[in-house]
């Protein structure tokens, strides 16, 4: 099986958003810069995106169909932001997080805006994984020492029509990698890329 890149146009930022999540993104701006200021342990590997962005390019993905279902997954999803915002478009939604302390405040955020999207404390990487990739070296820091998310909730990624990551530059043929190995035909990996914007392939 083959990745295949989908171009996402430019024009997706002149999608207006709606005010849910306008709402959610102001709310999750204002907890995130909170947890951020307080005095706790920095976790390095915690940085945000663009959800501005984010959520015009789910809204091109949903207005295009290019899903084959409705079901989405969060790699790493922090505060879970872009796992709410496809929760609002109607996807059923999931992130998965290593830190206790982010998936605390995911859930906490979800609850407060009455969003079904639902969070897991875990590793999104299978443990067989890791022991087959040629990248793996370069993803060092992701933890796949935590609970095997999968077996403990009784899902795979194969469940999954559309996933999203925020990797390090260094990560990207890791999470490639992963997805075309564990993803079922058809699913879309979507990567949020700093200054490149987004990009959009799926496994065919």
């Amino acid at each position: 099986m083959a990745l295949r890149t989908i171009d996402v146009p430019s024009s997706i930022k002149k999608f207006d958003l709606s005010d849910s999540a306008e709402s959610l993104i102001d709310l999750a701006n204002d907890r995130i810069e909170a947890f951020m200021l307080a005095d706790q342990t920095v976790l390095e590997n915690f940085v945000t995106c663009d959800f501005h962005l984010l959520d015009q390019t789910l809204t091109w993905i949903r207005e295009n169909h290019l899903m084959t279902g409705d079901r989405f997954c969060e790699l790493g999803s922090g505060f879970g932001v872009a796992a709410m915002l496809a929760a609002l478009q109607g996807m059923q939604a999931v992130g998965i997080e290593t830190e206790p302390v982010l998936v605390s405040q995911s859930s906490d955020l979800a609850d407060d805006q009455q969003n079904t999207a639902k969070f897991y404390c875990g590793s999104f990487i299978p443990p067989e994984f890791e022991l087959q990739s040629e990248n793996a070296a370069d993803a060092e820091h992701l933890r796949t020492e935590d609970v095997d998310v999968y077996e403990a909730h009784g899902f795979s990624m194969a469940d999954f029509d559309l996933f999203f990551a925020y990797p390090w530059p260094n990560e990207y043929p890791f999470f490639n990698e992963l997805f075309q190995a564990n993803a079922a035909d058809g699913a879309l990996l979507l990567t949020y890329r700093g200054r490149e914007g987004m990009n959009l392939v799926r496994k065919t």
